[in-house]
């Protein structure tokens, strides 16, 4: 057996189960928590596959930015932020999609894996040269983006909060 074989199987477990946990949990916070904590197993994954840029970037990305801005939404929340109970609808719709993801999960692990091309990617400074290179306007255009986005939703919800 392989020497990843068990830091493999606890970063997947560990992904696994805090993957639920955004999904079951009753409060949005404990949800965006599972969230940062499902990131962050992915990025270990990521090292572990010897895929340092993808794993810094998943921290950067995902457990820096997105989650941050998922507290920020939940901290406009109404105060509590619990949901109701689940309608029976809402319960098959879970099952039936659980069901669909576990026949694609099977369909996927009983393909063969392609055969490997003799070309390499180039490495981080491929990336960074086309990322920072002629892409660098649409990538610096996107923080001001998502903060009219944030301004946008912070003063739609504020019209509606004084409406009643």
């Amino acid at each position: 057996m392989s020497e990843l074989f068990l830091p493999l199987a606890v970063g997947c477990a560990v992904a696994l189960v805090s993957g639920l946990a955004v999904v079951l949990a009753r409060r949005p916070v404990h949800s965006v928590v599972g969230l940062l904590v499902h990131s962050l197993a992915i990025a270990s994954l990521f090292l572990l596959l010897a895929a340092d840029l993808v794993a810094i970037g998943q921290v950067l990305i995902y457990s820096g930015a997105i989650v941050v801005l998922f507290l920020f939404v939940i901290a406009l929340l109404p105060a509590g932020g619990a949901e109701g109970p689940i309608g029976s609808g809402r319960a098959l719709s879970a099952v039936l999609a659980a069901g669909a993801l576990l026949a694609a999960l099977a369909a996927g692990l009983s393909a063969s894996l392609p055969a490997a091309t003799g070309r390499s990617v180039g490495g981080v400074e491929a990336i960074g040269r086309s990322l920072f290179g002629p892409l660098v306007v649409p990538f610096e255009l996107t923080a001001p983006l998502l903060l009219v986005a944030i301004v946008g939703a912070v003063a739609i919800w504020r019209r509606q909060e004084q409406a009643p």
